[in-house]
This record gives C-alpha cells, structure tokens and sequence, in this order.
C-alpha cells in the first residue's frame, strides 16, 4: 500500500486498523499514542466478534432440556467417538476421552481429527488390559502411603472409572497444525493434562506418543485447579491458590515465592469450597479467577433431575419414584450451583496478587474450556455483553455417580453479582455441556 501524502493520517489509520484480526494487536496499535486512542472505537467494528457456543453433547429434545438462550446448531460428531466425555476445548477444537481409552481432538465445523496420546500413557498408569473386564487398567498412587494405611500403592480401576476420573481437564497451547504445517510448527503445539487423584500435570508436543510428567523436588505434591500457557511458559494454580511455574525443557515445576491473595476471601485455601482458574486478560495481565459453589442436601428419590419441572433440589416426588414402605430413609445428595467469582490479577513486579472488581469490557470463559478473555460482543438485541464471566460445569466428583451434576452452567455478571442459569431447573445433565469458541477473537 502507497501511502498517500494528501490524505490525513487518521484516514490512513482507518485503512490499516480494518487489516489487524487480533484483539491483542488491535489494543497495542490503539494504544500507540493519544490522538489514536481517542479516535478508534474501544470495540473494534471489523471483526467479528461472536457469542461462545454452548455444545450439547447430547439430543436436547430427547432429554428434555432447554437453555434459557435457544439459537440452536445442530453439528454432528464423527460416528467412530461413542462414549466420549469432553475435557477440553480450546481454538475451535473439542478434547474428548474415550471410553476406549483414546483422546481425541475434533472440529466440530471442519470434522477435522487429530489423536493426542492415549490414556494407557499418563504417567500414573502402569498397564492397561482391554480384555480384564472391570480392572482394565493398574494404577500407581503418585504419593508414599503412611505406614498403617489400608490403601495398596498399586490398584486396578474398571475403564468407567478411569474415564471420569483420570484426567480432569486438558489444555492446548494451540490448534493443531495442518498436514502442510507440521514441519514449521512441531515446537509450537503442546498439550498438557491435569490427571490422577493429586491433579497432576503432565505434557506432550507434537509426535509425542506418550503423555510426560513434570517433577517437584522439593515439594511432595501440587494439586492443580487449573494451568496456562502464558509468555513462553506453562503456569498452574493449586487448589490452595499458589502459583507454579513448570519448565518444558527440563520437566521440572516449582512454586513460585509469593504470598497468598489477600485475606478477605478467606475461604480461598479451601479446596472443597472453590475451584480456580487462570487466565490471560486481552492485555497480557495474569488473572486468577476463584469460583465458589454452595451446597444444599437433596433426596435421591426424585429421577435423575434432568430437567423436570421439580428439579429444585427439594426432593419432591413427581409421582415416577416407588411407593415402597423400605425407602422411608432415602439417601441424600449435594446439589451445588455457583454463588460467585472472585477475581484477581498478577502483580509481577511485586510477585503478589491484587483484588480486582471489574473486568471493563471484557468477558471470560471458564470451565472444562482452555480458560479465555473475550472481547466484548453483541447479545443480537442491540447491547454489548461485557464484564462478565460465563462458566459451565466442570465439578467432577460430584458428577461421577451420575445423579448430580452438569447443570451448573451460566453468566455471571460482575457489576451487580447476579447469575443467570442456563438450565435452571436442570439438576443432572450428561455428559457435562462445554464452551466452544474461534481463536480469533480471544485471548489464550
């Protein structure tokens, strides 16, 4: 492009803001000095910035549930992926975990595939039989038992079990490359899953045929909520809020020395009460964001919950349970929902975590997803939906048993502390919805 001496200069920025497709990149040129700050929208009007999709991995009409927000697409699956439960997504693509034992990257629109390594590689498996029925495969406990304990260091768990609880939650770092890209890109794409009873991490690139795991000298283990890859490196928060730093080239982790977020959220230690996420806002700053749940005891007596109009966890019958004079003491289950986030941002000169209240325009995206900030988008009604956080249901030992669990999904909205539930009369929906999204309107 010639650049023409006769045309104002703000003419010119017009011209080259409408080329930049990242938000990232869009934010850096705005701000390049004040007259350009003032001038270009704070939203840019050129690209296209779209609501995340909410995958139903099932038939909704079967089930008898329906969100609150009802523009539906209907995407297909490959027929070869029965029995999958979804624990990541991330770029466009669904991470799925097989009952067969195989992880598998799908997109959704183009049915591209691309296979992660299997199960029967996470570090804390030690032999995988398809064919021992119920004990398919043998795990090792990743910390030293005391000395009177009952457990055994290694155990055999059915395939079921495995499935839901081996591996919580997987992240890449981005798409997969194409067949033509293979070559440029093998040190770029990584994936690392969250596994075992102790949320370990563990990591592959591109080739690997197995999953690797990181050591910890030092420390004897790290429960982790949650992991990034953030400025050339992979971060990870425990369950206790503290900050690792894991190095790929040497598969070491380390926590990083720094104290605890302030001690008004003085719950945010507990791991029962909370869970964690990070993520990196649209202008690079680390944010730690803590969800918490309530919970309430409710009657197992009343159906599965999956979508009833009794569904309000207060156990009455719908007239579909036993009459049986043997089930007067029936037992009782947790039903939990989200009752608020906290947020946080990375102080990195000072190494120290700040309280913040407000994310401005942005909007996050957590959950079972590769945590993400979003710009600001359009609610089809003329408003700009913006500070906000919109999470699903990633409480996964409450959804083992399959009475509970999956339907805590929705957006909580930061400036007045409401939340508007998606499937609010919804107690158990499975598999777990997921958030979908593109890659180029957010921030990994």
């Amino acid at each position: 492009m010639l650049f023409d001496r006769e045309l104002p200069l703000d003419l010119w920025v017009c011209k080259i803001v409408k080329h930049i497709d990242s938000p990232k990149d869009y934010l850096r040129f705005r701000a390049t000095c004040k007259s350009w700050y003032l001038n270009l929208p704070k939203i840019p009007n050129h690209m296209k910035l779209t609501i995340p999709q909410l995958m139903l991995p099932f038939d909704y009409e079967t089930h008898g549930i329906l969100p609150v927000k009802r523009d539906f697409f209907h995407l297909s699956l490959p027929a070869d992926m029965p029995d999958t439960l979804f624990r990541g997504s991330g770029f466009g693509w669904l991470i799925s975990v097989g009952l067969d034992g195989l992880i598998r990257m799908s997109n959704p629109h183009t049915k591209a595939q691309f296979d992660l390594p299997p199960m029967s590689t996470i570090p804390n498996v030690v032999a995988y039989n398809p064919n021992a029925q119920d004990e398919e495969y043998t795990i090792k406990r990743t910390l030293p038992l005391p000395p009177n304990s009952t457990y055994a260091a290694i155990y055999t768990a059915s395939k079921y079990h495995i499935q839901k609880m081996n591996i919580t939650k997987i992240i890449i770092s981005s798409p997969p490359p194409d067949d033509h890209e293979k070559k440029q890109q093998e040190d770029d794409f990584m994936a690392i899953a969250i596994y075992g009873e102790h949320n370990q991490l563990a990591i592959c690139k591109l080739g690997d045929n197995k999953w690797r795991e990181f050591s910890t000298p030092g420390v004897l283990y790290i429960l982790e909520d949650d992991a990034i890859f953030y400025e050339g490196k992979i971060y990870g928060v425990s369950s206790n809020a503290q900050l690792v730093e894991f190095d790929v080239k040497t598969s070491m982790a380390s926590v990083i020395d720094m104290p605890h977020p302030p001690k008004d959220d003085p719950l945010i230690q507990f791991s029962g009460a909370n869970t964690k996420f990070l993520v990196c806002s649209i202008e690079d700053d680390l944010l730690m964001v803590v969800r918490y749940w309530t919970y309430t005891k409710r009657s197992n007596g009343n159906g599965n919950g999956d979508g009833g109009d009794d569904g309000n966890g207060d156990g009455a019958d719908d007239g579909g349970g036993s009459d049986d004079d043997d089930d007067e003491e029936e037992e009782e289950e947790s039903f939990y929902k989200t009752s608020r986030f906290n947020l946080y941002k990375l102080d990195k000169r000072k190494k120290e975590w700040r309280r913040i209240s407000s994310l401005g325009d942005s909007v996050l995206v957590v959950g079972l997803n590769s945590s993400v900030c979003m710009l600001p988008f359009s609610d089809g009604n003329g408003k700009w939906v913006r500070n906000c956080i919109y999470f699903c249901d990633n409480n996964y030992l409450y959804q083992y048993d399959e009475i509970v669990g999956g339907h805590d999904v929705g957006v909580f909205n930061l400036e007045d502390e409401t939340i508007e539930e998606l499937f609010p009369n919804a107690e158990f929906i499975f598999p777990p919805p997921v958030w979908l999204f593109s890659q180029n309107f957010i921030s990994y």
